[in-house]
């Protein structure tokens, strides 16, 4: 089913909460690092119809970028993941999320609260933020908010990748009936997470190896493999942005790749039969967020646009481009066939949100030994 973006509902228009009068709001302003998938004008609009606070927006869409802007200008709020925020945290360019402050917190999914689904769901490796945001013992300071989600998987070409019940292992990027038609993230941390789970799917990895943060001779074990896959033609592109996969595979140069659930529904929408597959092994999960900058200048402004965040307008509006809230404030902001269709999987690749979040296995993860992954790649880019 394809997504699209939808017009304000009247409930939308209605929004409750958050207006400040004119003579408090007025030359009022926040510094934002973002990025073009969550500094939307819909967002940003209502955010300053609401507050009467102007949003200013430095959009990158690198998040080593936006960490690195909070050294060198001043910023409120950045947009992180989970790992960034570790690594900002680390290099004390954020500071504490205190969360009494946060209105809807107790709201937030227990994927991320707790970094598991349900009790019976398996614990997700990396930068798991049910695992990883916390910096008390209480539970109640976190590196970030999180403030939406999803599960990557594989797209495939349904006329030239067969899958039972619609399901793949990650292995299948390297299947040799794909040669030449397959298509690998091309930034070194994340692609070669994917090829690490491509390679233990297939054996040709330990099982005991942590996909997630692999050891300088586990690096030389994938970059080998890759090496050689690339010498082979197996790979028609190491992708690196959005638009790039979806003029791919609506080509057809591409059947096969580790691609994100809007490149497959905009694919789809062309008529391409492009299906998203259930990761045999587990999905790769990862969550986007809000940190406050070590210089924000405004705490108060600060948690107002978090607060904004969740209280479910932005929510909706990201569940209409395919993202999930971490927060179930969505709902009085959403028309009913796209809650049907986002959450509970009415004809939607994957089924539900409570399928998809009781099979992660790897959350991505920016690797602690970062540059020796950064080096090795760049020896198989030049390869």
């Amino acid at each position: 089913m394809t997504i699209s973006r939808r017009s304000l509902t009247g409930a939308a228009l209605a929004a409750p909460g958050l207006i400040l009068p004119p003579a408090m709001a007025q030359s009022r302003a926040i510094n934002l690092a973002g990025a073009s998938f969550d500094m939307r004008e819909p967002i940003l609009r209502e955010y300053q119809r609401r507050t009467g606070v102007t949003p200013r927006p430095w959009v990158n869409p690198s998040t080593q970028a936006r960490v690195d802007r909070l050294r060198v200008a001043q910023v409120d709020c950045v947009t992180l993941d989970a790992p960034f925020s570790l690594f900002a945290w680390e290099e004390k360019l954020i500071q504490p999320i205190d969360t009494t402050r946060l209105t809807n917190w107790d709201k937030l999914h227990p994927l991320l609260r707790e970094g598991r689904a349900s009790p019976t769901a398996p614990l997700g490796l990396g930068a798991n933020p049910g695992r990883t945001m916390y910096i008390d013992e209480g539970r109640t300071k976190t590196t970030y908010a999180p403030l939406f989600f999803q599960m990557d998987s594989i797209g495939y070409n349904s006329a030239h990748v067969q899958a039972e019940n619609n399901e793949l292992s990650w292995g299948e990027l390297f299947n040799p009936k794909y040669r030449g038609r397959a298509a690998l993230f091309g930034i070194d941390w994340l692609g070669m997470l994917d090829a690490a789970l491509g390679m233990k799917a297939l054996g040709l990895l330990p099982p005991e190896t942590n996909p997630t943060g692999l050891t300088e001779k586990e690096v030389d074990t994938v970059i080998a493999f890759l090496k050689e896959k690339k010498k082979e033609g197996h790979f028609r592109a190491l992708w690196r942005a959005y638009g790039e996969l979806v003029n791919l595979m609506a080509a057809q140069e591409v059947w096969i790749a580790d691609a994100w659930w809007p490149v497959v529904v905009e694919v789809a929408g062309k008529g391409i039969p492009v299906r998203y597959a259930v990761a045999k092994e587990g999905y790769r999960a990862w969550c986007v967020g809000q940190a406050i900058s070590h210089n924000c200048r405004d705490l108060d402004l600060a948690y107002q646009w978090i607060n904004f965040w969740q209280d479910g307008f932005a929510g909706a509006r990201q569940s209409e481009i395919g993202y999930y809230s971490t927060v179930d404030t969505f709902r009085p902001f959403l028309e009913p066939a796209l809650i049907e269709s986002v959450y509970e999987g009415k004809g939607r690749d994957g089924g539900s949100l409570a399928d998809r979040t009781s099979k992660v296995y790897v959350w991505n993860t920016r690797p602690k030994n970062l540059e020796y992954y950064t080096e090795k790649w760049n020896e198989f880019l030049a390869a």
